[in-house]
């Protein structure tokens, strides 16, 4: 009986950190605690290798992904579709890929793992499902990414054109 409740305390003490880790993004903003595991039951976690892709630019998107721990590369291929550009980066805390959750549209980028990467998965599907089954905390993530894509629309209309 004593590795039952030493391997129980290993799972829960995994679960509050991931709990603790979800608390931390913006997406999730609102939510409380105890309704984040609604959240974590609804994410899918995967580990990236260096240099593994994760999606392609004109694939169909299907999931919102959140960086774990390492770091994902972003890039778009230039006008005449002959040279990748990194365009962003994306740290632990930080998700890419969110307007998949909205429409299953093909992505404007590729994301590639800049080194081993751990990420949760959100696939559309699931926040489908969560918006239903939850409504509370679907009303909450929707809010969410509402706001965090008008910011983003708003910092690129606002950003100076470049010469």
């Amino acid at each position: 009986m004593g590795i039952l409740n030493l391997l129980n305390t290993i799972y829960d003490e995994e679960i509050l950190a991931k709990l603790d880790f979800l608390k931390g993004i913006n997406l999730f903003e609102g939510i409380k605690k105890r309704q984040l595991i609604h959240v974590l039951e609804s994410l899918q976690e995967r580990t990236y290798l260096k240099g593994e892709t994760i999606f392609a630019q004109g694939d169909i998107g299907r999931a919102l992904f959140i960086v774990s721990s390492g770091k994902i590369a972003l890039s778009r291929l230039d006008a005449a579709a002959q040279k990748a550009e990194v365009i962003a980066e994306v740290n632990p805390g930080e998700f890419f890929g969110e307007m998949a959750l909205l429409e299953e549209m093909p992505r404007t980028a590729t994301a590639t793992a800049a080194e081993d990467t751990k990420v949760f998965m959100l696939f559309k599907i699931k926040l489908d499902s969560l918006l239903f089954s939850r409504p509370k905390i679907g009303v909450v993530v929707a809010s969410q990414l509402a706001r965090i894509l008008s910011a983003r629309l708003r910092a690129l209309l606002e950003k100076p054109a470049e010469n």
